[in-house]
């Protein structure tokens, strides 16, 4: 049995969390990323283009801050309960269940049947859908900068690496569920 405290998060489509995160589990500060890395920016924007992206109010205005816009070639999901006005290539949700399947409308509607939906913060946001995750492609940051907001825990058992990527200071890292 499934209360509303129990969301059933069920897809059709692959659900992939995408993340930044430094060994400390940072992944923000004052709404922003503690670090520039521009190769994990565009890793960011190829691995996303073309398909669905769900966030919430204050990453999707950090980006609108940054780029003036909502992500270029993407529905952005927003996941908030405030009121807020959207462009068109972007959607309000109220809530998890909502942020799935306008994303899933938004994957069969305007991303020629996208087989993805990404996840792409914050904090809550990923603590949320991390149980129905299928994939997380995961930018490790090797530094442990200050931060306020962190990526939440989640059970490494129950993840498997496929692929890793070793940078200078980062790596790509990508899991799949066991």
């Amino acid at each position: 049995m499934t209360t509303d405290a129990e969301p059933t998060l069920e897809t059709d489509r692959e659900l992939v969390a995408i993340v930044a995160v430094a060994d400390n589990d940072v992944i923000g500060k004052d709404g922003d990323m503690p670090w520039h890395i521009p190769a994990d920016l565009e890793h960011f924007k190829e691995t996303t283009m073309d398909h669905p992206v769900i966030m919430g109010r204050v990453t999707y205005e950090g980006i609108l801050e940054t780029l003036g816009e909502p992500l270029p070639g993407r529905t952005t999901v927003v996941l908030t309960s405030q009121a807020l006005e959207t462009p068109e290539n972007a959607v309000v949700a109220r809530g998890i269940e909502d942020a799935l399947e306008t994303a899933e409308t938004a994957a069969r509607e305007r991303h020629d049947g996208a087989d993805r939906i990404f996840v792409a913060g914050g904090a809550t946001v990923y603590k949320q859908f991390l149980p129905a995750v299928d994939r997380m492609v995961v930018t490790a940051v090797h530094d442990e900068p200050d931060g306020d907001t962190f990526f939440p825990d989640w059970d490494r058992e129950s993840f498997r690496e496929i692929a890793r990527d070793d940078r200078d200071g980062f790596a790509f890292v990508e899991y799949v569920r066991a």
